[in-house]
């Protein structure tokens, strides 16, 4: 139990979609907080939504084309470096925090848009590093040059 708990930690998407469940309960039964009129809150959370998608596809891409796979279960043979890439190390993890700040904006909720910040915190700073620890042990130095070009987030 312990074991598989942790296994389920360890996946990226539980943060957002914790972080974005537990602001929905708190929005819909306590803090009903909608800072957006209509329909700017459908349009700003779409294009934010749009963004944090496309991240994701364009990340997958970069990932295939180099075969390599975005499941954080398979082990890591080089390290992907071009393509969106070469800005940001984690667009995958900045379009999970992107896509909650759009549900919380479609929904016209505070308490969804703030859900970014744990959602961000725990990326930021349980996934990302273990995650970095691995890549450096099992990558190496290509890795450490990669991690000096290019930015963790943006």
């Amino acid at each position: 139990m312990k074991a598989a708990l942790k296994r389920i930690i360890r996946l990226p998407p539980v943060y957002p979609l914790v972080f974005t469940a537990i602001a929905s309960v708190i929005h819909f039964t306590m803090w009903n907080v909608e800072p957006l009129r209509a329909p700017w809150n459908y349009v700003l959370g779409v294009v934010f939504v749009c963004i944090a998608v496309t991240l994701g596809i364009v990340s997958a891409i970069a990932f295939r084309r180099h075969g390599e796979s975005l499941d954080v279960g398979k082990r890591t043979q080089k390290v992907v470096e071009d393509g969106i890439y070469a800005f940001s190390r984690n667009p995958v993890y900045l379009g999970f925090v992107l896509c909650v700040f759009g549900i919380g904006c479609i929904v016209n909720s505070v308490a969804i848009m703030l859900a970014t910040i744990p959602t961000f915190a725990g990326l930021n700073w349980y996934t990302i590093p273990k995650e970095e620890r691995y890549l450096r042990d099992q990558l190496g130095a290509d890795y450490e040059h990669y991690t000096n070009r290019v930015r963790r987030w943006l």
